[in-house]
Formats: C-alpha cells, sequence, structure tokens
C-alpha cells in the first residue's frame, strides 16, 4: 500500500503536537519541532519507513530532547520563575491541534511537574502514559535497555507523586466554582473570601520572564498570598477586566486590559481540603503571544 505525506501529516500532527507540548511546554516551540519533523520527512522515502508513528513520535523525542539541553542554561537565566505556556481548549479555538489536548486533559498542573524532572525521565514518563507505547518499545526509541525504562518511569513516577501529582485532579464542578470564586474575590479585593479559597500553605507562582513586573519568587501561604492580591488588583481594577476561560482541560481566569490579554491564571486544587493550594499566573508576554492570535 503506498503511503501519502499528505495523510501521514493529517493522521499524525495532532499526536506529535501533544508529545512535544507535554515534552517541552511551549506551544510555539512545539508547533516548529513537529513542523521540522514533517520537512525532514519530506526529505525521506515514506515507503521505506515500516513503523510511520514510533518513527515519528521518536524524531519529535529526540528533537524534543536537544531543545531541553539547549534551553537548560537560558532557563536557568531565566528572570524569576519558568512557567509552561498555557493553551485554550478546543472549545475557545478553532485549531484542531487543540482538540486533542483537551481530550486528554493535559492539565496544567501537570505540565509545571513535568518542568522538573530531568528530560529522560520526562520522555519516558510522556510515551508511557500520553502515548501508552511499551517499556519495549520506548526503549528501542531512547536507545536504552528496557530494564532502564522501566526504572526511570518507576522514579518518575516517585519524583512526580512527591510533588504532589495526586493532588492534580481534572476539571470538576467544584474547579469550576473555585475559579468563579477566585474571580469575584480578587475582583472585589475581598480579602476575607480570597483567603478562605486557599489552604494554608497554598503557593503562588508568576512568570513575567523580566519583561513585566511579576513576583519574582513564589508568594507562600494563604495570609502572604491574599496580601499580594489586596495590593496589585486595585492598581489594575480601573482598566482590566476578567474572564472564566477554559484552559488546559480546565477553567481558568483570563485578565485583559484595552482588549489585550494580560495574564492567564490556573489552579490546582487540594482534594481533601476542598481548596485552592498552587496558583500560577502568567504575564510574560511572550508566552501569551499564540493565546492574542487565537484571541483574536
Amino acid at each position: 500500500m503506498t503511503v501519502h505525506m499528505e495523510d501521514v501529516y493529517r493522521e499524525y500532527k495532532s499526536l506529535l503536537f501533544s508529545l512535544a507540548y507535554r515534552m517541552t511546554g511551549s506551544v510555539t516551540e512545539a508547533e516548529d519541532i513537529v513542523q521540522d519533523t514533517f520537512l525532514a520527512l519530506a526529505g525521506t522515502d515514506i515507503q521505506d519507513i515500516h513503523h510511520v508513528k514510533s518513527y515519528l513520535c521518536k524524531a519529535v523525542t529526540n528533537r524534543c530532547l536537544d531543545l531541553l539541553k539547549s534551553a537548560r542554561w537560558k532557563r536557568e537565566q531565566y528572570v524569576g520563575e519558568w512557567l509552561p505556556e498555557p493553551m485554550l481548549d478546543a472549545s475557545e479555538t478553532n485549531d484542531p491541534l487543540h482538540t486533542v489536548i483537551a481530550e486528554e486533559a493535559v492539565s496544567y498542573g501537570l505540565l509545571v511537574l513535568l518542568e522538573n524532572l530531568p528530560s529522560t525521565l520526562r520522555a519516558v514518563f510522556v510515551l508511557r502514559t500520553a502515548l501508552g507505547y511499551e517499556y519495549s518499545e520506548i526503549a528501542t526509541m531512547l536507545e536504552m535497555t528496557e530494564v532502564n525504562c522501566r526504572k526511570k518511569f518507576s522514579l518518575a513516577r516517585k519524583k512526580l507523586a512527591e510533588a504532589g501529582y495526586q493532588a492534580i485532579i481534572p476539571q470538576s464542578n467544584r474547579i469550576s466554582s473555585l475559579v468563579e470564586q477566585l474571580m469575584q474575590a480578587i475582583s472585589k479585593s475581598d480579602a476575607k473570601a480570597l483567603i478562605g479559597l486557599l489552604t494554608k500553605d497554598a503557593v503562588f507562582v508568576s512568570d513575567g520572564g523580566g519583561k513585566v513586573r511579576a513576583a519574582i519568587h513564589p508568594v507562600f501561604s494563604d495570609e502572604r498570598i491574599t496580601a499580594f492580591w489586596m495590593g496589585v488588583w486595585p492598581r489594575w481594577a480601573s482598566h482590566a477586566t476578567m474572564q472564566i476561560r477554559s484552559i488546559n482541560g480546565q477553567d481558568g481566569i483570563a485578565v485583559y486590559s484595552e482588549g489585550q490579554l494580560k495574564a492567564i491564571m490556573q489552579i490546582t486544587m487540594n482534594e481533601e481540603e476542598d481548596r485552592i493550594e498552587r496558583l500560577y499566573m502568567i504575564v510574560n508576554p511572550d508566552k501569551l503571544a499564540h493565546l492574542q492570535k487565537e484571541n483574536g
């Protein structure tokens, strides 16, 4: 059977983007990697490739690993905290690439935790959990033994669990309610309501990348986070508005000023306490640029 490049592109583009996005935490870098992979494929005889899906996944994974190695220094020099790029769900945009992300519920909280894994552990975990590859197949892709592959997966899962992976739950009515209440508490500068939504040991992380003002270091505890917002929002209130948007498979908050997207906020919830334990805010305009295009 003759394999056509156009058919391969349509069948695997979304899958490869999903893989690259998980690996890099960047929408723009993931798109570039997928594009480069297909350009390279166009220069080969596709009829000689017996397992096209595995071939493409291996190529994308290797490109991601190379990028993460080269990006390590840049991220070490990054001003403040580095957070992944958020992505609007398919319901918010006409881009079919986003459908696979929404369906698989690539939670923003999980993306943040994946950032802390060594790149090889991250690759093994993503290929196993997101794409469902067997250990033997992953071992072949990453050129390691199957035993080593299993060990790396166990280590990745252990590190994620220690970092709070169990606390990340998919979209629910309760998360939607918490996000709505968070938006109302901030917009009304209601300190009592806001502190009541947070766990005692809640953490707030913002990413401005040195491009705009943001908290350089994480803000710890419900009281300090509340004090931060009580100081910040009154200065924004005259020119900013907030909306609930569907982001990375979960409701989040988008902040606009004069028609321009200025910030995205996402939460993770502590299910036992029924409160917000992590609040992430992306204000780096470089990481919001792709959302500006979608919103426009």
